[in-house]
Order: structure tokens, then C-alpha cells, then sequence
């Protein structure tokens, strides 16, 4: 009777682990790991957007057109990511609060565009149109507002969107860059291409593990997992990641615990 008790508490607890995913560590609970990630991530993202100067100050860059517009856009993805991610934990619908989210992305692109960001850096038209028209369409039909497009259809696809630019951010970024318009970038255009590539993917990942019916924590986790994996790589591999090595070291570190916590 007690081995029946005991194997039929394992099974009804293990459903919902299941659905969670992660594991606790140290007392903390996954859910709570992915709450205070989000909102480190929703610090660095108003840092990188509402004060730009002491981001550049940080990494030790002297600004330039390319690394202004990836830092502050790049901020602009971090809130929308902590914004969706606390929206999925809390129980809303994953395409909702995917379409939430977007909403920050979104409006760097209308400033850019009414700034006339392009324009003034001689930069070309899918620079100054596609981000603006893409996040657009992407964001009301998130929110159900296409009727043509179902909005499972619309979190799968902003998901291949995100993913696919980030590849070729990351792994071709001069010949990425120059689809846009945007040629003879120095060494740190370079790497701040491949950062913002990093944030995109880390977005698109966490996009498509939802609308793969991944739980919110797992989603977070692996959205994590691929933030760190391409940090790393940019650090330690291709060694053209901006700012200082200790301040790297600290981000994988979390990372790689946050990641951990929430995916295994």
C-alpha cells in the first residue's frame, strides 16, 4: 500500500514538473529564476535604451551610427523580452505576449523612421522601411488583429523571422548588413551586428519554444541557452565581442546557471 501511495505521488507530481520544466536550486524554484532574469534583462534594456552614452561607456567603444542604433534597438528587444516573458509566466496567451512584447521593438523602429535614422547615416530604403512595416504586420496580427493570419501562424513565423536574421547577423554580418544598405563597417559595426544578431536570436528562440507548446520557463531557459551559446562563441571562439572580458564572464555565468535552472 505504501509502495502504491509513494509511486502514485511520484507520477502526480512529476506532470507538473513536467510542464514546468527546470529544477530548484539552492531553494530557488525555476519560475523564480526566470522572474528575476526578466527583470535584469528589463534594466539593461532601459540602460541600453535611454542612455546610450554609458552603455558605450561600458564596453569602452566610441560611438558610432551602426553601434548607437544596435544598442538602443537591441534595448528596445531586451524589455520586450522581459515584458513577454512575465506575461507568458503570469498565464497569458504565448502569441499575446509575444505581440506585447514586440510593441518596444517597434517603437525604436517608428523613432528611427521619423528621426530619419537612414536618411541621415546614407543608409538604404529596407533599412528606413522593412523594420518598421515587418514589426508592424507582426505585431497586430500577435494581437489578432489579421484576420487572414492565425496568431499560432503569426508566433511561428515571427519566431523564423527573428532566427533567420539573427543567423545571418551573426554569421555574415558585412554581407547582412550590406542587404540593407549599410557597407564599410569597422571592426566594432562588426561586433555590435553580431550582438544585436544575438539578441534577435535569443527572442526568436524563445518565440519558437512556444509556439512548440514548450512551457514559459522552458521557453525562457532556452532562450537563455542561446543568448550564452552565441556570447560565448563571439568571446571565446570568434573573439570580437565588445565591452570587457570580466563583464562578459559575468553574463555567461548567469546564463549558464539560469539556463541550467530552468531547463533541466
Amino acid at each position: 500500500m505504501l509502495a502504491t501511495l509513494a509511486f502514485t505521488s511520484a507520477s502526480v507530481l512529476k506532470a507538473p514538473l513536467a510542464l514546468r520544466g527546470g529544477m530548484t536550486i539552492a531553494g530557488v524554484e525555476p519560475e523564480q529564476v526566470a522572474t528575476g532574469l526578466n527583470a535584469l534583462l528589463a534594466v539593461q534594456g532601459l540602460m541600453m535604451t535611454q542612455n546610450q552614452g554609458k552603455i558605450h561607456e561600458v564596453y569602452g567603444v566610441k560611438p558610432t551610427p551602426i553601434t548607437e542604433l544596435f544598442t538602443e534597438n537591441g534595448g528596445g528587444i531586451l524589455v520586450g523580452f522581459a515584458i513577454a516573458a512575465t506575461l507568458v509566466l503570469g498565464g497569458t496567451d504565448a502569441a499575446e505576449a509575444v505581440g506585447y512584447g514586440n510593441i518596444p521593438n517597434l517603437l525604436q523602429n517608428i523613432k528611427d523612421f521619423v528621426g530619419g535614422t537612414a536618411d541621415k547615416n546614407g543608409w538604404g530604403a529596407p533599412a528606413k522601411f522593412v523594420p518598421l512595416v515587418v514589426n508592424a504586420a507582426f505585431c497586430a496580427a500577435l494581437l489578432g488583429k489579421v484576420d487572414a493570419v492565425s496568431t499560432a501562424d503569426a508566433l511561428k513565423a515571427f519566431a523564423i523571422w527573428n532566427l533567420a536574421n539573427a543567423v545571418g547577423l551573426y554569421a555574415l554580418p558585412d554581407k547582412a548588413m550590406e542587404g540593407w544598405g549599410i557597407s564599410n563597417m569597422a571592426p566594432i559595426d562588426v561586433s555590435f551586428t553580431k550582438l544585436f544578431g544575438t539578441l534577435l536570436g535569443t527572442m526568436g528562440a524563445f518565440a519558437y519554444q512556444l509556439s512548440d507548446g514548450k512551457s514559459a520557463v522552458e521557453a525562457i531557459g532556452a532562450a537563455w541557452a542561446v543568448n550564452t551559446a552565441m556570447s560565448g562563441a563571439s568571446r571565446y571562439i570568434t573573439k570580437d565581442a565588445p565591452g570587457d572580458e570580466d563583464k562578459g564572464r559575468f553574463w555567461l555565468a548567469v546564463g549558464a546557471v539560469g539556463s541550467a535552472a530552468m531547463l533541466l
